[in-house]
């Protein structure tokens, strides 16, 4: 159908009004304008657009990694949160590489083994003993077994717990309970509110046995007079005064200090504060020693060469550089240095819609779960938007890498004291914070 003449001229003039007030200089000025805009918005939202999909795939990039790593690596890297170095998934804290290659070089199998090795090693740790020709030590695979290598003693001399000293170290067992199927039985004597002389009275060619696990220092006994020794068993503790120097305020004890006050034997831990390989240590009179590694049993309870070659390189390490284990810098860490940390992970972990809040505590860590040895620290105290702390407490533990922390409420809190600096952006990520851009 023809549209009529009235529908046309008004199409007309429609036309020429539009086209009159797009020639005006005012409205092509406008035009150009909002097209200038326009194309100034294009690259900014592209760039937003792009460096946000950039984001998200390298999260997926590195969550995938995490999956596969997880599920085919055999070593799960921790990082302690804790807030206590000797808990029970690890310290969290490794060798140097230093001491870490003295044993990859031995447990590769194309060297000297035997008694050629045994002997080599054995000088190489009599020389770094801070007590002189009168010592001789003994390396076993943990700590345990350096009880129990003590326990060996008992073919010599019979072994004595004081009620009072009757402490439960930190794998949970009692003092009297912890010498292994070789001493069934350990004499107890005394009261557990105080020692006096006389309870000793009565026993002949004995081996008193104390421990110090945190409450106080440990005191050796005056037992002159008697046919006595006294050892003592330090779970927590450096072998040397000059890497006990090295935790400032904290008291921490040492092997050379026992055996200076009078000490006739010392067990300690090669793990933990003294920076080592896992291994138990028994440092005592030559004789003695010698006797236990005499023994039929001593086969079983012997740390390998490897084992025994890096704990070498820990004491000669300890002995000049002890700055230089990575414990003792992480135990002198300054309390200003944490602050730093906490704040800028607290920061970062705040731009996850992961993350409901963040909070900085400064609470004290600890080298055991109980005792006198603690630290100043900082804590992050981190809120899921959606999981529980304990839901969440759990999923950190199984990840890669695992990571050590304690609920609170809502929040799991991650203590930075036993955490390497060059772990914050590990521990950042895998509490579900912002990736960092590189500058």
């Amino acid at each position: 159908m023809a549209l009529p003449p009235w529908t046309i001229e008004l199409l007309r003039r429609g036309i020429n009004d539009v086209a009159r007030k797009a020639s005006e200089p005012e409205t092509i000025e406008k035009i150009k304008k909002q097209a200038t805009e326009i194309l100034n918005d294009l690259p900014q939202t592209a760039a937003k657009s792009i460096d946000a999909m950039m984001r998200t795939a390298e999260a997926g990039k590195k969550t995938v990694e995490r999956w596969s790593r997880k599920h085919t690596t055999l070593s799960v890297p921790l990082l302690n949160g804790s807030g206590v170095l000797m808990n029970e998934n690890g310290s969290g804290v490794p060798l140097t590489p230093e001491i870490s290659e003295a044993g990859y070089e031995l447990m590769l199998g194309d060297g000297v083994t035997g008694a050629v090795m045994e002997e080599r090693l054995s000088q190489r740790l009599q020389r770094l003993l801070p007590a002189g020709g009168d010592h001789s030590i003994a390396v076993t695979s943990n700590f345990s077994s350096a009880l129990t290598a003590l326990a060996l003693l008992v073919e010599e001399r019979q072994l004595v717990v004081h009620r009072s000293q009757a402490v439960r170290l930190p794998d949970g067992r009692a003092l009297p309970d912890a010498f292994g199927m070789f001493l069934p039985v350990v004499q107890e004597v005394g009261s557990r509110d105080s020692i006096l002389p006389q309870d000793f009275e009565g026993l002949d060619s004995f081996c008193l046995v104390m421990a110090d696990v945190g409450e106080k220092p440990l005191e050796l006994l005056d037992l002159a007079g008697r046919d006595a020794m006294q050892a003592a068993v330090l779970p927590v503790a450096t072998l040397g005064q000059a890497a006990s120097t090295v935790s400032g305020d904290v008291d921490i004890p040492s092997a050379e200090s026992m055996l200076a006050a009078g000490a006739d034997f010392v067990v300690l831990s090669g793990q933990g504060i003294l920076g080592g390989p896992e291994c138990g240590i028994v440092i005592g009179r030559k004789v003695q020693i010698e006797n236990i590694k005499a023994s039929s049993v001593w086969p079983s309870l012997v740390a390998c060469d490897a084992v025994q070659a890096m704990l070498a390189m820990t004491l000669e390490v300890a002995a000049s550089k002890p700055d230089q284990i990575p414990v003792l810098a992480l135990l002198g860490t300054s309390e200003e240095n944490l602050r730093g940390r906490a704040e800028r992970l607290a920061t970062r972990l705040g731009g996850s819609d992961d993350i409901r809040n963040v909070q900085i505590t400064a609470e004290d860590a600890r080298l055991s779960p109980d005792g006198r040895w603690r630290i100043p620290s900082r804590q992050i105290c981190v809120t899921h938007d959606s999981l529980s702390s304990v839901d969440w407490q759990k999923k950190l533990i199984d990840e890669l890498p695992a990571v050590a922390a304690n609920c609170r409420g809502d929040a799991i809190c991650v203590d930075l004291r036993w955490i390497a600096a060059s772990d914050d952006s590990r521990l950042a990520e895998a509490l579900g914070g912002t990736i960092a851009t590189e500058q």
